[in-house]
């Protein structure tokens, strides 16, 4: 692993470095032989005004694609990730929407499309967690997880396809995480909206094949903290510049032919 400037980079400095929303390259953007994989695309990032979803915005961006930037809430988080993206070279715009309202979802293409003139990468990163036992489990509790985690990407999937099939062109990437593998306690509303989004990947990806539009499900592992590092084969939790070069590549033509899959990013914690 080597800074931008091609010096190397340990292990230490890269995790002290980090912080929860860093992006740190793992090449050198600049280089004039590097090939912007999706020169021209628009890309739709849910949850994107911080953290994980800030890294695929930024590194969409270095990679040619204008992009736009969606908070449920926080205008000067997602204002401040599309001056960045600015930065690299596209046009970027912030919208604000809660994916779990089918209205707002709708408003927030309708502008993107009026604004970008198309979406041809939607990544599904928006995301709920809460803890609560399943005793003491509200069912306003059960619905808020089910509302982001399972109905956005079902509100967002279905508003951003029929200009995808128009288009003859689509990237559809779901998020998860791994507590959806192998259980978490208290979890139990998190942990089933989010697989619940697994098979609508593999519904999704048969559905939509014939239109050229591939979909994808990527499960990230440790990002920000891990409380046992020896579970990690690797060592170390990851950095985000590490999951967004996953999203890149699965956003990019060089991944025509993948679709319906399932990615752990996750540094071999859990291996299927």
């Amino acid at each position: 692993m080597t800074t931008n400037t091609g010096k190397p980079l340990s292990r230490r400095t890269a995790l002290r470095n980090m912080g929860a929303a860093a992006v740190l390259p793992l090449v050198d953007r600049t280089d004039s032989s590097f090939r912007r994989a999706v020169e021209g695309k628009v890309a739709l990032v849910t949850g994107s005004g911080r953290n994980l979803g800030r890294a695929a915005v930024l590194e969409l961006a270095r990679q040619g694609a204008n992009v736009v930037v969606n908070a449920r809430s926080n205008r000067a988080e997602a204002d401040a990730v599309a001056r960045e993206a600015e930065a690299l070279g596209v046009r970027a715009i912030a919208l604000l929407a809660d994916v779990g309202d089918e209205q707002q979802v709708i408003q927030m293409v309708d502008q993107a499309l009026e604004r970008l003139g198309r979406i041809d990468i939607l990544i599904n990163n928006a995301g709920f967690r809460g803890s609560s036992s399943i005793a003491a489990m509200s069912t306003e509790e059960w619905r808020a997880a089910t509302a982001v985690n399972y109905d956005g990407p079902f509100f967002c999937t279905r508003a951003v396809v029929p200009g995808m099939i128009s288009n003859g062109y689509g990237r559809i990437i779901t998020v998860s995480g791994l507590n959806s593998f192998h259980g978490r306690p208290n979890w139990s509303h998190v942990c089933s909206s989010k697989m619940g989004a697994v098979g609508m990947t593999r519904a999704l990806a048969v559905e939509l094949a014939p239109n050229n539009i591939t979909v994808n499900h990527v499960v990230p592992g440790a990002y920000v903290a891990h409380p046992n590092l020896s579970q990690i084969p690797l060592g170390r939790v990851g950095l985000p510049q590490e999951l967004a070069n996953m999203y890149a590549f699965l956003s990019s033509e060089e991944a025509s032919y993948i679709t319906g899959q399932t990615f752990h990013v996750n540094g071999g914690e859990v291996r299927y």
